[in-house]
């Protein structure tokens, strides 16, 4: 009787685990990579460098320029920005099919997700290659209604974005003004509601609503506690990142980057090993930045032109960048680097003409699986 008992708890069991393996979604690893100069959204696998599928995210007859890419593991979709047309697109994490379309205007850049309170931020474009933008807003879009609401911080391309873990703070930074705000996301829509303002150095002018392009904040990332911002100064006389106290808003320290890590661009932690990663424009590398000894080293290979977004996988193992020649032509590559060695070990050619900009990396959440 006790052999029956026992065999039926282990076919139980088994059949709980199968049933939960069924109910997994089947798009683990994979990684999205907007291809700007070809209307489309690659979908790779991370393991192999498989292009999975081109998501055509051409919506409009002016072109559409996808940019920017952030994932909800939790409800399962996925949004690209479209700098050129002024949307955003939801699309389902699963099958990849497009579900709506939001109109931002004028170059909307930069996004982060709050999963659980249905939210998406987004951010405006900094001027570049003779496109400018003299937008100060910043823009919430519900992702169950789609109903959009505005934010003004007064200063011009708040283009950098971060949003603390449990999404009552966001911070943004204007890649013109050389200042950085903290909005309180509970008050959006509060008339005369002006943010926090904080200054990314003493030298700076007072006044946010003052152009003096000096430092170019470009994107900005909070540490895993969130109480450190880390903010890519990409002005190329600058070449720095900057850590900044979420609490005061004071300067924590300043990493100098030298002509190897020159123009930080996109940034991520590895908040298993206190590590920071940029993509350096104009380097050519990426910077490792270690947060625990302020120690800087650089990766290099060949094949790295112009790097420009990057993402990290759940377990920290491994670095992905994206770099690619200017718009009209040459190779773009994923770049696949191996944080136990700080070494590329993959390149992974996406093809002539694409012009990759910002990927985002699946986490693999079973967000099914109960």
């Amino acid at each position: 009787m006790q052999n029956i008992a026992k065999q039926f708890i282990y076919i139980f069991s088994l059949l709980l685990i199968l049933t939960c393996e069924d109910k997994k979604a089947p798009t683990l690893n994979k990684i999205y990579i907007a291809y700007q100069g070809t209307e489309k959204v690659g979908v790779l696998n991370g393991e192999t460098g498989e292009i999975i599928r081109e998501v055509d995210v051409n919506i409009s007859p002016m072109g559409d320029n996808p940019h920017y890419i952030v994932i909800d593991e939790v409800n399962n979709f996925w949004y690209v920005t479209l700098l050129e047309s002024g949307y955003v697109l939801k699309y389902d994490l699963i099958t990849d099919e497009l579900i709506s379309s939001i109109k931002i205007g004028n170059m909307p850049a930069l996004m982060e997700i709050d999963t659980e309170n249905n939210y998406l931020y987004v951010s405006r474009f900094m001027p570049m290659m003779g496109m400018e933008t003299s937008s100060t807003y910043v823009h919430r879009i519900h992702t169950v209604t789609l109903v959009k609401d505005s934010i003004d911080v007064g200063a011009s391309s708040p283009h950098g974005i971060a949003l603390s873990n449990d999404g009552s703070t966001l911070w943004v930074a204007s890649n013109q003004s050389s200042h950085f705000f903290k909005i309180e996301t509970s008050r959006f829509n509060e008339d005369g509601y002006q943010p926090d303002n904080y200054k990314i150095d003493e030298s700076v002018q007072d006044s946010y609503n003052f152009n003096d392009g000096t430092y170019e904040p470009l994107e900005l990332v909070l540490n895993s506690n969130g109480q450190e911002l880390f903010i890519s100064c990409s002005d190329m006389m600058i070449n720095e990142i900057r850590s900044f106290s979420t609490e005061s808003g004071a300067l924590s320290n300043v990493f100098e980057l030298d002509m190897t890590g020159r123009q930080p661009w996109h940034i991520v932690i590895d908040p298993v090993q206190s590590i920071l990663y940029s993509a350096n424009r104009m380097g050519n590398t990426v910077s490792v930045v270690d947060l625990n000894s302020d120690e800087i080293t650089y990766i290099l290979d060949d094949t790295m032109n112009m790097p420009h977004g990057i993402g990290i996988s759940s377990d920290g193992s491994r670095v992905f960048v994206t770099s690619s020649a200017m718009m009209g032509g040459g190779a773009s590559y994923l770049h696949v680097i191996d944080t136990s060695t700080n070494t590329v070990i993959n390149n992974f050619n996406l093809g002539t003409d694409v012009t990759a900009a910002g990927l985002a990396v699946m986490q693999g959440t079973c967000s099914n699986c109960d």
